[in-house]
């Protein structure tokens, strides 16, 4: 006779069980984006604690929270539209240049803080450059479908705005700990060594296929998480590798902040793209 064993499970499990009786357990069905990466992020400050990272003026160590950018308009379920987007476009960031803890879903969105919600709507009029060239790619990469589709000249800077402002993307900043103006290489690769592995957890969680790496070694770092033998490299177009089996598109980038005109910034990621669509239209004809 088998004994008896009661267990409680959260809301948030679905058991299933096979033709044999296995059980299996889908842990994720009813816990959103949002609460599950925010428990990565648990785990992510923990080890940051332990690793004796950079820590602010009141002695808490430094993390920037990341993930789906929430819109001022409540009645845009952000973390619904991703999860039925065809494109479901990541940014992959360096790190922040300060010396405080923030989350940047909250980029976009109001608060009781008027001297904030000055910057929040700064970034939703798309005024900072940091924003401008993510939001002009953002736009690129959602509409572009052929080779020859949205040049920046011809777009509207208000579709490109509202675009930014009600369709879903993921801004993520690859060091949780932000710094000075800029991150060398060396830092950034010990950093990804050190928390690559809750890095990748978060890029599996969202589920991206397109990938924008802002950085040479964020790019190497996107590409080495797919099996290589399946990665489509074009040629002349070595910013760019498409994992055939998924369709997951991988794009370097030059970082939102360079110094640099809108349009040459755009054309940066969008030459590789355009490549890609080309690439597709030729090969889909044969």
């Amino acid at each position: 006779m088998y004994s008896t064993h009661v267990f409680s499970f959260p809301d948030n499990l679905l058991l299933t069980a096979d033709s044999e009786g296995a059980i299996s357990c889908l842990y994720h069905v009813t816990m959103n984006y949002n609460e599950r990466l925010n428990e990565l992020f648990d785990k992510w400050r923990q080890r940051s604690i332990e690793n004796d990272e950079a820590r602010d003026s009141n002695g808490n160590v430094i993390f920037t929270a990341d993930g789906l950018m929430k819109k001022n308009d409540d009645t845009i379920d952000v973390e619904k539209e991703w999860s039925e987007s065809p494109k479901r476009i990541m940014f992959l960031l360096k790190d922040q240049p300060s010396v405080w803890s923030d989350d940047t879903r909250l980029w976009l969105k109001d608060n009781d803080d008027k001297e904030r919600n000055l910057r929040v709507e700064s970034n939703r009029n798309l005024k900072p450059r940091f924003i401008r060239n993510i939001a002009n790619v953002f736009y690129g990469l959602s509409n572009a479908r052929t080779a020859d589709d949205c040049w920046l000249k011809a777009i509207p800077e208000e579709d490109i705005r509202e675009h930014f402002n009600t369709r879903p993307f993921a801004f993520v900043e690859c060091k949780k700990q932000g710094g000075t103006t800029s991150v060398g290489d060396k830092e950034l690769k010990t950093y990804l060594e050190r928390y690559g592995d809750l890095l990748r957890e978060e890029i599996e969680i969202l589920n991206p296929n397109i990938f924008v790496c802002s950085s040479h070694l964020i790019y190497a770092f996107v590409i080495d998480m797919f099996n290589k033998d399946e990665l489509l490299t074009i040629p002349e177009h070595n910013s760019i590798r498409v994992h055939l089996p998924s369709g997951t598109i991988i794009l370097c980038s030059y970082h939102p902040s360079a110094r640099m005109n809108y349009e040459d910034f755009y054309e940066g990621v969008m030459w590789h793209y355009r490549a890609y669509l080309k690439y597709m239209a030729e090969n889909n004809k044969s």
